[in-house]
């Protein structure tokens, strides 16, 4: 009968998984179980009677084995980490043994590791959700708070950290019925709707949800909600329509400038000028008046696209009917597509019956600035409405009839445009039937002298001042620069100069904008390094003389950037290098 139990005990101690040493008091191994074998890579006959000491060779684990129980001593063997449980055990003849248990602590380690690593993921998702722009909130499938962003706290007004971990019937006065978050849940739907709240400081906040449910293994794990904030939008929204109401009801010219009720001020007889180059764009403009076709104007911010475009429909048979400008990198895409093609109640929670600007330009001209800030993808709609002469509101399945001019205004090369992604190669083809090009103000510096006395004589009477025109040398700074901002920029200045005219009768140096005032410096400290060079020496040494000046007023501009001090010289970096430590220039 004991040998039937000890062959059960012997089947128990190999089946373990901790590792299983009974030790002799002087440390000698009396026997072990299949497991310790493993550890110490041998069998358990070579290892019955080897000293412990030899295969632990730890004094922190010698001093344990002090004949009384002792827990968790950690002992390493080679890269295992592992803790030994240490039970002294005496037998009827007075002698005693050790039992030595060994847990192996590695694969705990390596989760802990895992766990940790996650932990840190988990943190990083985290305050990546919590710094987007749209508010964010998560819950499992009973309902409980898992993640809920900044953002979402601002809409709701709430504190995020109060939020977490609390169920969704705790925070708001909601039901399965009313709570998107749980209908979501319930039914395994997306939803969308829009929602208009009040903070806590009085302020209208309207936002856009979207909320999914959230199914693994095609189990519903949770639900999120995303919501975006479209107060601003809105606002704009509803400002341009009434604004656009208000210009079709409006029977009292806008300005003196105003020829017709069609919310246009320019014609032709407007455009001043008198370089050969201008008056070439200008008599194409009048040509392509004529026609139906649609009309593609290239030219760079400041240069009068508008004018042009308000003149061309201004001299077209539809100079009676409506003519309506957008400018298309001012809105949201979204935005911007409404607006376009117009509304249908229904088509988003919030909308309502309103035609677009293709509707309420039929028979007319509509004007889309800056083309090219238009997404891709609402380009290809246009293209569409271009093509069949037909729109279709957002949300509606009837089509309507349009008969629209659309001339369309770039301010980048379209070719480069094209390259770059900016604008669609089909859709140039359709609005460019008729390319009009209107040459930036430093290629027809002809003009300048007649748009500078137009200015002098428009804002004058304004603002109630006398001026004859501009001092010469500030005339022929004037007539150097290369005017960034085209016409637009030599209007502004011009104003600007005349609202600091006191009883001047021209316009000089202090009247200036402080950035031309620079500009006339720098120029100034240039001539003046020239006229200072000392002509004596021969040829070469004057040309070295020059060499160092030009080098230390480039390195100067630069700030002793030598890669851009080299590109304003024309020359290497490295020449440029050899040339610094020749005259011994010191960035």
């Amino acid at each position: 009968m004991k040998e039937i139990t000890y062959l059960s005990l012997i089947e128990v101690w190999n089946y373990s998984f901790d590792c299983m040493i009974l030790l002799s008091e002087g440390g000698n191994i009396l026997t072990l179980n299949r497991p310790a074998s493993r550890l110490f890579l041998g069998s358990p006959s070579t290892l019955t009677g080897s000293s412990i000491y030899e295969l632990i060779p730890s004094e922190d684990f010698r001093k344990s084995l002090q004949k009384k129980e002792k827990t968790g001593v950690a002992v390493s063997i080679g890269t295992k980490q592992l803790v030994a449980n240490i039970s002294f055990i005496t037998t009827e003849n007075s002698s005693g043994a050790y039992l030595l248990i060994l847990k192996d602590l590695s694969q705990t380690q390596q989760l802990h590791h895992q766990i940790q690593r996650l932990n840190n993921t988990k943190q990083l998702f985290d305050l990546i959700l919590d710094n987007l722009n749209e508010g964010i909130c998560v819950i499992d499938e009973h309902g409980t708070i898992l993640f809920y962003n900044r953002k979402a706290g601002e809409l709701d007004t709430l504190e995020p950290e109060t939020i977490r971990n609390k169920r969704v019937h705790d925070v708001w006065n909601v039901d399965e019925n009313t709570s998107t978050l749980l209908t979501s849940l319930r039914t395994r739907r997306t939803l969308n709707h829009r929602e208009t709240k009040f903070s806590s400081h009085g302020k209208a906040i309207t936002s856009l949800t979207r909320t999914v449910p959230l199914i693994l293994d095609d189990n519903t794990a949770g639900a999120m909600e995303i919501s975006k904030d479209i107060t601003e939008q809105k606002q704009l929204s509803e400002t341009i329509m009434q604004l656009q109401k208000q210009g079709k009801g409006n029977s009292e010219p806008l300005s003196p400038l105003l020829s017709r009720k069609n919310n246009t001020r320019f014609q032709f007889e407007n455009i001043v000028f008198s370089s050969r180059e201008m008056a070439q764009s200008v008599e194409q403009a009048r040509r392509s008046a004529r026609s139906k076709s649609n009309i593609l104007i290239v030219g760079e911010t400041g240069t009068g696209k508008e004018l042009f475009a308000q003149s061309i429909h201004n001299e077209s048979p539809r100079k009676n009917k409506p003519f309506i400008a957008q400018n298309c990198a001012a809105l949201p895409e979204s935005l911007l597509e409404s607006l376009l093609f117009g509304t249908t109640a229904g088509s988003f929670t919030g909308a309502i019956d309103r035609p677009g600007l293709f509707e309420q330009a039929h028979n007319g001209t509509l004007m889309l600035d800056e083309v090219n800030s238009m997404g891709t993808g609402l380009q290809a709609k246009l293209l569409r409405v271009l093509q069949e002469r037909k729109v279709q509101r957002l949300g509606s399945t009837k089509v309507i009839d349009i008969d629209v001019r659309v001339i369309a205004t770039i301010n980048e090369e379209p070719l480069e445009a094209i390259s770059n992604d900016r604008l669609r190669e089909d859709l140039y083809y359709r609005l460019g039937v008729v390319n009009l090009v209107i040459p930036p103000l430093r290629s027809r510096k002809d003009d300048i002298r007649v748009l500078i006395e137009h200015f002098i004589d428009k804002h004058a009477e304004l603002l109630d001042v006398t001026v004859e025109g501009l001092e010469s040398d500030i005339f022929k700074f004037f007539m150097n620069y290369h005017w960034p901002g085209n016409v637009r920029q030599l209007e502004h200045v011009i104003e600007g100069c005349l609202n600091l005219v006191y009883d001047e009768s021209m316009i000089g140096y202090d009247h200036l904008p402080p950035v031309f005032k620079n500009k006339i410096q720098q120029q100034e400290n240039s001539i003046s390094s020239e006229q200072s060079l000392q002509y004596s020496g021969s040829l070469p040494e004057q040309i070295e003389r020059l060499e160092r000046i030009m080098i230390e007023q480039a390195m100067k501009s630069t700030n002793g950037n030598i890669t851009k001090a080299g590109e304003q010289l024309g020359i290497s970096r490295q020449n440029l290098n050899y040339k610094l430590k020749k005259y011994q220039i010191y960035s």
